[in-house]
């Protein structure tokens, strides 16, 4: 069994253009998966929905080489979340992809752990209109009184964390944006806090919502960054999952991914100076 941990795993997806290096990727994708691909409209779409799918498949081999890529299976949770299929070996992933960037987080011997990562393009327009209609009311207070140049970063911060929280629980958008929040320090922490009191009764009866945003239930931790690409674009990326024992972040491995036609799956280990992060409580 390999040590506990989390690879989280960044492919640039305008950077694997090679139809013979995708291929290996593309090969292994199921019925189902290729019938999607084909239904996009646009190339780039297509092409990123099949390095995805593909990272997965040669990502969880990786884990678990027992299990060939073209054979894992996926069943989707209640409100939409995949998972490796009952039958085969348990392995906690998630997967993220906006314009220009993939981001796959697999666990190493944490099969049943909690796993959430969402990548956003940090560099697109938005209206800060959006933030005071989904997020809660102090972070919207404390992104209002930044100053009007910090507003969009902070804006994809938040974004990026929120969304990586409801995919690790696996609740999705039934979990209200504002029923959690996230404070940040000057010296790079975040602190989580849950506000159960702001959820309808109904959702607060719910056994998922309850262990999420209980005070004395699982222990969330989280990391964000900003990563910068080659041509100028930027990021903003986060990252998920339950603590130790000891509260703490679970050893995390970042690698920059290609595909490639020799290997299959090309890897180059990378640090990350992580700009946000939760400790030990």
């Amino acid at each position: 069994m390999d040590d506990e941990g989390i690879d989280l795993r960044l492919c640039r997806d305008g950077a694997a253009n090679d139809p013979v290096a995708t291929g290996p990727w593309i090969e292994v994708l199921c019925t189902a998966e290729r019938e999607r691909m084909a239904r996009f409209r646009f190339d780039g779409l297509r092409h990123q929905y099949g390095l995805a799918h593909g990272l997965v498949r040669q990502a969880l081999s990786r884990v678990r080489p027992g299990v060939a890529p073209r054979d894992w299976r996926f069943v989707e949770g209640a409100n939409g979340k995949p998972a490796v299929a009952p039958s085969l070996p348990r392995v906690a992933f998630n997967l993220s992809h906006t314009r220009g960037l993939i981001a796959l987080a697999v666990s190493r011997g944490l099969a049943q752990a909690p796993l959430g990562v969402d990548v956003e393009d940090a560099g697109r327009d938005v209206e800060l209109s959006v933030a005071e209609r989904f997020f809660a009311p102090e972070e919207v207070a404390a992104l209002r009184a930044l100053p009007a140049g910090e507003q969009r970063r902070r804006f994809f911060t938040l974004w990026s964390l929120k969304e990586s929280f409801i995919k690790a629980t696996g609740l999705g958008m039934s979990l209200p944006l504002a029923g959690f929040s996230f404070a940040f320090s000057g010296n790079g922490r975040i602190v989580f806090r849950r506000h159960r009191d702001r959820l309808p009764e109904a959702l607060r009866q719910m056994a998922g919502v309850g262990r999420a945003l209980s005070a004395d239930g699982r222990d969330f931790c989280f990391r964000q960054a900003t990563i910068a690409g080659p041509d100028g674009d930027r990021h903003a990326l986060a990252l998920c999952a339950e603590g130790t024992a000891a509260g703490e972040m679970p050893p995390v491995r970042l690698f920059e991914t290609a595909p490639s036609a020799m290997s299959v799956i090309a890897d180059r280990a990378v640090a990350i100076a992580w700009d946000w992060r939760t400790e030990a409580r």
